[in-house]
């Protein structure tokens, strides 16, 4: 397999923290995601009120 050795370093000195942090970055803008989509969501319901 072809791996850049900029990737190697970073897998070298990171590995065991990489998993993680990818999945807390993965959740962060997952979780992002949802609460912008709710916000623009509550908006359209209380222009609908009015």
């Amino acid at each position: 397999m072809f791996v850049t050795p900029g990737l190697d370093l970073l897998v070298e000195t990171f590995g065991p923290f990489l998993i993680p942090a990818t999945l807390f970055v993965l959740g962060a803008i997952g979780y992002l995601f949802l609460w912008l989509l709710t916000r623009s969501r509550r908006e359209t319901y209380t222009a609908d009120d009015e």
